[in-house]
């Protein structure tokens, strides 16, 4: 058994060597750098294209209508990809959450400091009480914003959602989430499930093509407006299912998360009231 962890460890290693020997130096051009040339306005152009990565520079931008060519490979080119990654999020937080909620509700626990609803705790002031829940807007709005523009901009779903649930741990230390934890339960796996459901939902809608096929990208509505190939300032309304996609993972991530770390805060925070007596 000893020998094959010796073994396995070494195969990961040389992979993550020979990974790391077929990286480009920084500042080098990646591929052919005529792929950045002008090019059609329609149509696939594989003129110049060498690489994988020369495609995605090459025809990403006209394909899928992104400017983010990292959310055209996230969302579209390896979309099946992402979505066995949100399901794997779902599942990992259903069974944390309900792992621990059960255990909450086997035993006649007391949430220690957690002052109830519509109180103040005692052991902090309104000050940062209120500083909290301006900080939680300000934070809310930055995430909400990588969300919504990650097909323009650096973000999307993944990033935004987990800036959002930070937020929500700044809630619980500053006690303005209480003890209600079945509700909160509730709301945050409802939305959780909500996500996933939108991000399944749009795979099906272009299933007369593929699953997740980009139907909104081939058509006349905004989200099908043409981007102009190589630098230009983007438009919020574009790229087809991309930015629906990225809001469903950004969704599903928040309130994910925010679950996560709203059942271990109750589950890390209770007292045993069989061990007070």
């Amino acid at each position: 058994m000893r020998l094959l962890s010796v073994v396995a460890i070494v195969i990961i290693f040389g992979f993550l060597f020979v990974g790391i020997l077929h990286l480009h130096p920084v500042g080098e051009a990646v591929g052919n750098p005529d792929v950045l040339q002008q090019r059609p306005e329609y149509g696939i152009d594989i003129n110049g294209v060498t690489t994988m990565d020369d495609y995605f520079l090459r025809n990403g931008q006209v394909e899928t209508k992104s400017n983010n060519i990292v959310a055209s490979v996230v969302f579209d080119y390896r979309g099946f990809d992402t979505l066995g990654e949100a399901t794997v999020l779902f599942i990992v937080v259903s069974s944390v959450s309900m792992l621990f909620f059960t255990f909450l509700k086997s035993k006649s626990i007391i949430s220690a400091g957690v002052p109830p609803a519509g109180q103040f705790p005692k052991i902090e002031s309104r000050v940062i009480t209120f500083g909290a829940f301006i900080m939680y807007i300000m934070i809310l709005s930055f995430g909400v914003y990588l969300v919504v523009h990650g097909h323009v901009s650096p973000g999307g779903g993944f990033q935004g959602g987990s800036v959002m649930a930070s937020a929500t741990a700044l809630l619980l230390i500053s006690f303005l989430i209480t003890r209600h934890m079945q509700q909160t339960r509730k709301i945050f796996s409802f939305f959780e499930s909500l996500g996933l459901t939108i991000f399944i939902g749009f795979g099906f809608a272009g299933i007369g093509i593929s699953f997740l096929f980009n139907f909104l990208a081939h058509t006349s509505t905004a989200f099908g407006r043409i981007i102009p190939f190589g630098p230009n300032q983007g438009y919020l309304i574009s790229a087809g299912i991309l930015p629906w996609l990225s809001l469903a993972v950004g969704i599903e991530v928040f309130f994910g998360l925010s679950l996560i770390i709203v059942t271990l805060f109750h589950a890390s925070g209770v007292k045993d009231t069989n061990s007070l007596r």
